[in-house]
């Protein structure tokens, strides 16, 4: 990076200092997901003390998810532990985590119901339950037993409101602020859940009816709290609806795309474009990715990851727009450091038990001086890989992934976000 002019225009200063030194509110977040039940106190607190230690300030709590590989698939050959769906141990664990964040400055967020996808649970009652085409009901999931029940009908704000008071309400009510002093969202995945039917003689569009009814109740549920809501805008195959995904996230506090690790050929353009689309409607600046997402198809999933591979698809997606990034996923291993890890068919693991894991001190630094700069300003002229700052400063993400700075009095500067 070029010495800083003697004659700097407003705010270059802040945008160098920032550039090597991303401020606190430019976080890496993460997934942090619990799976089968395999969970104790000790190992929650060294999960979220290792997320500190290399630089991840934003967690994304899921709670009892079941380790499988399609929803339909059996339970043989799973392997569970202790920590019941809401059981003391739970409870422990749950109080450890948020307390545990609140001491290290860690911004805890929650996902609205047990599993990953979408918005059910045990407390759900058929009359409140989703009205599948086929006449089925779909459940959250992929989750453990006592965690499984209804989707909730999100075309009524009223049913959505008492899933909300059943899951979130009650973690809120049981563990008291002064214990979460850093629980600040309400996470919603990526829809998953099955196809909505329209009630019958509404003349609004499908989308019009999920934002109001379903993602829109969930904000306004979580703004009474002191809360916002993240969502992923968009459906994958096992369903969805008739309307525009803009309109339904843009419902939601912030937004989300998500890509994977391993998938050349895949663009994931569905998701970038409705999570563009929801942030140009509802007025949002950062776009969230849950990132290097992977399966056990794609070539870099699980332990098998560096810096090096996985550079290029943060790379592509912050020139396709992405500024934020949620990295997917860590895993909660237990305390007992000598046991095998925990380790699920999905995520490119980021945990403390990952054979790669010192590669985080060299990914974290880098998505962050990526992700502010990329915050910075407005986007310029349409684009997704050049912004434009108030004082006419344009800062560009080339196809070499370095940033192209060019100053308000014509000077043009590159910077590497490697070296910094």
């Amino acid at each position: 990076m070029a010495a800083t002019s003697s004659f700097a225009a407003p705010g270059e200063a802040a945008l160098r200092a920032g550039f090597a030194n991303p401020p606190p509110d430019v976080k890496i977040g993460c997934y942090y997901y619990w799976v089968n039940e395999r969970v104790d106190e000790e190992g929650v607190r060294k999960d979220l003390q290792w997320m500190k230690a290399n630089g991840i300030t934003r967690a994304f709590l899921a709670t009892d998810i079941r380790n499988r590989t399609r929803f339909e698939n059996p339970w043989d050959g799973q392997v569970f532990g202790d920590c019941a769906f809401r059981s003391e141990k739970w409870w422990r664990c749950l109080r450890t985590a948020f307390r545990t964040a609140g001491e290290l400055g860690i911004e805890m967020g929650l996902f609205n119901c047990p599993g990953w996808s979408q918005s059910g649970g045990p407390w759900v009652a058929r009359e409140d339950a989703q009205v599948a085409p086929d006449g089925t009901y779909p459940e959250n999931g992929p989750c453990s037993p006592a965690a499984t029940g209804y989707e909730v009908d999100k075309t009524r704000r009223t049913a959505v409101r008492r899933h909300f008071d059943a899951f979130v309400g009650e973690i809120l009510r049981r563990i008291p602020p002064e214990e979460r002093p850093t629980l600040t969202t309400v996470v919603i995945d990526s829809w998953e859940r099955g196809r909505v039917v329209k009630p019958a003689g509404d003349p609004r569009k499908l989308s019009d009816i999920l934002a109001e009814e379903y993602m829109g109740e969930l904000t306004r549920c979580a703004h009474e709290h002191g809360l916002i809501t993240w969502c992923e805008p968009y459906s994958h195959s096992r369903g969805g609806w008739d309307g525009d995904s803009a309109t339904y996230g843009a419902a939601a506090d912030e937004v989300a795309a998500e890509f994977w690790a391993g998938e050349p050929k895949n663009e994931r353009a569905k998701e970038i474009n409705a999570a563009l689309g929801a942030a140009r409607l509802g007025g949002k600046n950062r776009i969230y990715a849950e990132s290097f997402t992977a399966g056990s198809w794609t070539k870099h999933a699980k332990d098998d990851w560096s810096f090096a591979s996985l550079k290029p698809y943060a790379d592509k997606f912050f020139r396709k727009g992405v500024n934020a990034t949620i990295l997917h996923v860590v895993i909660s291993q237990p305390g007992d450091d000598a046991a095998p890890p925990v380790r699920p068919w999905f995520g490119t693991f980021f945990d403390r038990r990952s054979r790669n894991a010192a590669e985080l001190k060299q990914l974290v630094p880098y998505l962050r001086r990526c992700n502010f700069m990329l915050q910075q300003g407005r986007p310029a002229d349409g684009r997704t890989d050049t912004r434009i700052l108030p004082d006419g400063t344009r800062i560009r993400f080339t196809e070499q992934s370095l940033f192209e700075v060019t100053f308000p009095d014509g000077r043009t500067e590159v910077w590497d976000p490697v070296a910094g």
